[in-house]
C-alpha cells in the first residue's frame, strides 16, 4: 500500500458502536486514518470541517439515513467527489439500486470481511485518485487550449495584415477576393504590389499544410516577395529599380531561400508580372493550380507553365499573355475544387469553371460573390478542409 494511500482518512457512519468499533479497526489495521459519526447530521459536519477521501455509510440511521446523507452530499460542490460506500445489511435490490441513484460508488451487504473491505477501499480510492488527476489534467488543458487559441486569434490578425489593404494605384485593372483559412490561420496569401511604374506583381501561393506552421512559412514568404525586397527587383545605388525580376527567376530565388529540408515544407505559387504600359504580362506556375484567363466572351485558357513547387528543386520556365478588355485572371488555390459536401463528393474543378463562366456578365464583385455562392450552395454552407483564397483581376 503506497505512503499516499495510507494517508487517506476513511469517515465510518454508523449508529452501532459495536460495528463502528470493528470497522476502525480493520482501517487501522489496514494504514488508514479514521475518522466516525452515528447518524447523517453528525457525518456532514464531519465533512464540512474535515478533509475526507471516502465515506462508509450505513442505511438505517436517526436524525437523517444514509440515503438522506447522499443527497445532501451531491448537493454540496466540494463534497460530491468523496466516493461512499453504501454498508447495509439490507439485500433487496431497491435499496441498492437507490444508493446507486444518489451516487455511491459501491454496495456491500453486512457483515463484511477484513479483505473485502480493504480491497474495495483500496479499489474506489485509487479510482479517485485518478479521476482527481484526470479533472486536473483536464483543466490544465483547458486553460493551455485557451491560451492557444489566443496565440492563434492573434496570429490570425496578424495574418489578415499580410493581405493588400490597399489596392495599388492601377487605371487598367480591377480586383475583387476572397479570403477563408480553415483554422484560425493557415497557408494560403496573395498579394498585388507595384513595382515600379510600368509593373504590378500579382501572386498568389498556398504553403503545404495547415494552421500555425504554415501560417508562419506563409508570412516568411510574403516578407521575402514584398516590394522592397530583392527578390522582386533590382534597385541602384540612388534607390531606383533598374529592372524587376522575371517570374521564373523570382521562383528559383524562392526555392533556395525555403528548401523543403529546412522548412518541411513546400509552397505551390503563381508569380505573374503585368505590364501596366500595354497590358501583357509574364507569368510562371509552380504546382500551383494554374490561373484561368477568361476572355469577355467567355473562352478559357489555363496558365500552366511552369515546373514544380518551390522547396522541391527542379526547372522553371515561364510564359507570356495579354490582357484585353473585360478579360479576367481567377487566381485561386485548391481549397475551392478539393471543397467536399456531406456525401464526401468534391466540387470539382468542371463545376469551378462552369461557375466562373456563368458569372461572366456580372460586374467582378458580383461574380467574386457568386462563384462562392454556388460553392457554399453544393456543400450545404460547411466550412472546408482546407484553405480557400480567390483573387480575380479584370481589365477594365
Amino acid at each position: 500500500m503506497d505512503l499516499i494511500e495510507k494517508q487517506s482518512t476513511v469517515l465510518v457512519v454508523d449508529d452501532s458502536e459495536a460495528i463502528q468499533t470493528l470497522l476502525k479497526a480493520y482501517l487501522r489495521d489496514g494504514g488508514y486514518n479514521v475518522m466516525g459519526a452515528v447518524d447523517g447530521v453528525e457525518a456532514l459536519d464531519v465533512c464540512l470541517r474535515n478533509s475526507v477521501d471516502l465515506i462508509l455509510l450505513d442505511i438505517a440511521m436517526p436524525k437523517m439515513d444514509g440515503f438522506s446523507l447522499c443527497e445532501r452530499l451531491q448537493s454540496e460542490k466540494r463534497l460530491r467527489a468523496i466516493p461512499v460506500i453504501m454498508l447495509s445489511a439490507r439485500e433487496d435490490m431497491a435499496s441498492k439500486m437507490r444508493s446507486f441513484e444518489l451516487g455511491a460508488v459501491d454496495y456491500i451487504t453486512k457483515p463484511v470481511g477484513r479483505g473485502e473491505l480493504l480491497a474495495r477501499i483500496h479499489t474506489h480510492l485509487a479510482i479517485s485518485r485518478l479521476t482527481i488527476s484526470l479533472q486536473n489534467a483536464n483543466r490544465e488543458l483547458l486553460v493551455q487550449q485557451q491560451q492557444l487559441l489566443q496565440g492563434l486569434h492573434a496570429a490570425a490578425d496578424l495574418q489578415k495584415h499580410l493581405l493588400p489593404r490597399r489596392v495599388p494605384d492601377c487605371k487598367e485593372l480591377r480586383f475583387a477576393s476572397y479570403f477563408q483559412p480553415c483554422q484560425e490561420v493557415g497557408g494560403d496569401i496573395y498579394n498585388i504590389q507595384r513595382l515600379d511604374s510600368d509593373h504590378l506583381a500579382i501572386y498568389i501561393l498556398d504553403v503545404s499544410g495547415h494552421g500555425f506552421p504554415a501560417a508562419m512559412m506563409t508570412a516568411l514568404a510574403t516578407q521575402a516577395l514584398s516590394g522592397f525586397a530583392a527578390i522582386t527587383k533590382k534597385q541602384g545605388m540612388d534607390g531606383r529599380v533598374e529592372s524587376v525580376t522575371s517570374p521564373g527567376e523570382v521562383i528559383r530565388e524562392l526555392n533556395k531561400e525555403f528548401p523543403m529540408a529546412r522548412f518541411n515544407r513546400y509552397m505551390t505559387i503563381v508569380y505573374l508580372l503585368f505590364n501596366t504600359k500595354n497590358s501583357t504580362f509574364r507569368y510562371c506556375c509552380a504546382g500551383h493550380p494554374p490561373v484561368i484567363h477568361m476572355t469577355r466572351e467567355g473562352g478559357i485558357t489555363a496558365l500552366d507553365t511552369g515546373g514544380p513547387p518551390a522547396g522541391m528543386d527542379g526547372h522553371w520556365d515561364e510564359a507570356e499573355g495579354c490582357l484585353n478588355s473585360g478579360d479576367r485572371l481567377f487566381f485561386y488555390t485548391d481549397g475551392f475544387t478539393e471543397y467536399s459536401n456531406e456525401k464526401g463528393e468534391l466540387y470539382g474543378t468542371e463545376r469551378f469553371f462552369n461557375s466562373m463562366i456563368g458569372s461572366r456578365e456580372l460586374p467582378l464583385k458580383e461574380a467574386a460573390r457568386s462563384i462562392i455562392g454556388e460553392l457554399k450552395q453544393f456543400g450545404d454552407q460547411l466550412d472546408g478542409n482546407d484553405d480557400m483564397t480567390l483573387l480575380v483581376v479584370e481589365k477594365k
